[in-house]
């Protein structure tokens, strides 16, 4: 028997929040906010030094989330923050020695776990997670456009 849309995309959604969860959890076990976590996994992942903007741009984070966690992780002394030249407003963003240690320590082994985990996925698999979930998130998109409006 054919599963009801609404059952599958409540497991679907259950999935996705305890994948959320399993995040939280983890930021949580290592001392961490939400966002002051994956503002140090997004540097990790995109090569810090990068700027706020940058941030922004490649993790659709709003500027106020990353300016609280930048404020948070640069008063533990696990970032400093420098101005881009000729540019007064982004200042890039880079690991202190601590935030470094930190990083090798706690957001590099789980980058790997997560590595680990999607390399046990087959080869079509993992296309086809990445395929459908974008096409999802896409036609999703289009539909929220169309109540918004």
């Amino acid at each position: 028997m054919k599963s009801s849309t609404i059952f599958v995309l409540t497991v679907f959604n259950q999935a996705h929040k305890k994948m959320n969860v399993l995040y939280h959890n983890y930021a949580k076990s290592i001392g961490l906010s939400d966002s002051a976590f994956w503002l140090l996994y997004s540097l990790y992942e995109h090569g810090a030094p990068c700027t706020q903007k940058n941030l922004c741009e490649a993790w659709f984070y709003p500027p106020q989330t990353i300016n609280t966690a930048l404020k948070f992780l640069e008063g533990k002394g696990l970032i400093s923050l420098a101005f881009v030249s000729g540019n007064k407003k982004n200042k890039r963003i880079l690991f202190t020695k601590d935030g470094e240690e930190l990083v090798q320590k706690k957001i590099a082994p789980l980058v790997r776990a997560e590595e680990r985990s999607f390399e046990r996925l087959n080869e079509d698999e993992r296309e086809n997670l990445l395929a459908l979930t974008q096409k999802h998130i896409g036609l999703l998109e289009e539909e929220l456009n169309q109540i918004i409006e």
